[in-house]
């Protein structure tokens, strides 16, 4: 079976990858974690655990299982910030190693697989249409989110990777469901107002904004296709990069109906995200489109219904994860 290894395995949108795989029958995982009650926890999802604390500076461990366990494709979801250099550095230097002894032996081996998780705020704030085939960075008709513009020098060294290794980068828009990690201080001020019967609630983020969106689960999908993919498209001529994103919604509308599930019948005031960076790139507008994933990926998203039209799921689904 092919050996998936994957960086960030324990994290909002690893585990639902890491899950998928093994769910699947045909892939063999390997997750990397800092903690040996992380490991524990990967044990028990049937993910082999890679005990690493440091796998930026000491990337001995998973390097190692690369090396030992001829891993056929790395994930990169660690979201590590310029670690994710360092990552593709590590992956590119075994990877030469290996080329070198098949040679040395007269025999032809396949290249690692590297996938990236990037995202659609690369692209910036825009109510114009845009897609995975527009420039990004320096060129571009809008500028990346601040706080996320070191993606685009990471995507480009991964592109520049492609001679050493089978590489992909996927570009997920803003993710919900499930524990709506990224959400969490912008919807945890709603529900404790619902609770103590607040009048008021200040969330730092621009009511206008419509930001684009995906479920988790979406997102996993289109990851578990690029890994059975990622060694198919090297010679084709295709651009091995890929935006997902399912639908596009009002902040508002968003907000309005957090507020109709807990009961709160308070106001929310959306009052714009201040320059806080963050809330700024939560605020990005994203006119995208997924039709290149869905026609060269054969990816297909089920969680089409949206954030706001099955906001009672998600919501429940996120006192239950967050509040004890």
């Amino acid at each position: 079976m092919p050996k998936v290894l994957i960086l960030g395995a324990t994290g909002y949108v690893g585990r639902q990858i890491a899950n998928l795989l093994v769910q699947s029958g045909q892939h063999t995982v390997y997750g990397v974690t800092r903690t040996p009650a992380k490991a524990k926890q990967l044990a028990k999802e049937e993910i082999i655990p890679i005990v690493c604390p440091d796998p930026v500076n000491q990337p001995g461990p998973y390097l190692d299982i690369i090396r030992s366990k001829h891993v056929d494709v790395v994930v990169d979801v660690a979201g590590a910030y310029a670690g994710s250099y360092r990552f593709l550095a590590d992956v590119v230097s075994v990877n030469k190693e290996r080329m070198a002894a098949s040679n040395a032996r007269g025999v032809q081996t396949s290249k690692l697989g590297y996938i990236y998780c990037s995202g659609t705020w690369v692209h910036g704030s825009s109510n114009e249409p845009v897609n995975d085939l527009d420039i990004v960075g320096d060129g571009a008709g809008t500028l990346p989110e601040e706080l996320v513009a070191w993606r685009v020098g990471v995507e480009k060294a991964v592109l520049q990777a492609s001679d050493v290794l089978d590489i992909m980068i996927l570009r997920p828009a803003l993710i919900y469901g499930r524990e709506s990690t990224i959400w969490t201080p912008f919807i945890t001020p709603v529900l404790e107002a619902a609770k103590t019967g607040a009048q008021n609630v200040e969330i730092p983020l621009d009511a206008q904004s419509r930001p684009g969106l995906i479920h988790v689960d979406d997102v996993a999908k289109a990851f578990v296709r690029a890994i059975e993919k990622v060694h198919l498209f090297p010679g084709t001529g295709v651009y091995p990069v890929f935006d997902l994103v399912t639908s596009q919604e009002s902040m508002r509308d968003i907000f309005n109906a957090l507020s109709s599930t807990w009961g709160f019948k308070g106001g929310v005031e959306l009052k714009g995200h201040g320059g806080d960076l963050f809330s700024k790139a939560m605020c990005t507008n994203f006119r995208g489109s997924s039709a290149r994933a869905k026609q060269l990926l054969d990816w297909q998203p089920t969680r089409l219904n949206g954030f706001v039209q099955d906001m009672d799921i998600y919501a429940a689904a996120f006192v239950a994860e967050h509040i004890e």
